[in-house]
């Protein structure tokens, strides 16, 4: 009786398919930190017009320049972070049927190339699965830290933001 019966097949085919499609699923919501990536860096520009930069010495500027250089930071980590998310995904298939059925002998029973074949196949699956399960978690995770340092991104900024009116109004005299 052949180790490997078509329930093993099965259920490594299923678990692989799973992991594939989870794959897919953190791939698309890549696109939400993306977004934020842009929406930050336009947040970004607007505070960079606003600084005068001839009065750098005033505490509210060197806040905001403080500010402004950890949000630059933090959006840098993140673009990084988001590109580890789409570099750590895998790409493993299982071998095609010509290459299941190249690897047999060739006075081989049609039950001894099925039975190679399946026991091929399923070892495929499976070493898939475990390259797949590994990987979305790591993409997964560098997904989620790219989001939450576009998130201390904004934060910075709106702290600058908030800080900015005393700057603008250190330059005026009455």
């Amino acid at each position: 009786m052949d180790p490997v019966t078509d329930l093993h097949l099965e259920h490594f085919r299923q678990l692989y398919l799973s992991e594939r499609a989870r794959r897919e699923t953190i791939r698309s919501s890549v696109s939400t930190p993306v977004a934020a990536l842009s929406f930050s860096v336009f947040a970004f520009s607007s505070l960079a017009v606003q600084v005068d930069m001839a009065r750098w010495q005033e505490p509210a500027t060197l806040s905001i320049l403080l500010l402004g250089g950890l949000a630059a930071a933090a959006l840098f980590a993140s673009a990084y972070q988001i590109l580890m998310a789409e570099w750590l995904f895998v790409y493993h298939e299982p071998p095609r049927l010509a290459d299941l059925i190249s690897d047999t002998p060739a006075n081989a029973t049609a039950e001894e190339v099925a039975g190679h074949a399946r026991r091929v196949l399923t070892a495929s699956y499976a070493v898939a699965y475990e390259q797949y399960l590994q990987g979305n978690a790591l993409s997964a995770r560098s997904r989620t830290w790219g989001l939450r340092l576009i998130l201390l991104s904004l934060l910075l900024q709106v702290i600058a933001f908030m800080l900015l009116p005393l700057h603008l109004a250190g330059g005026q005299t009455p």
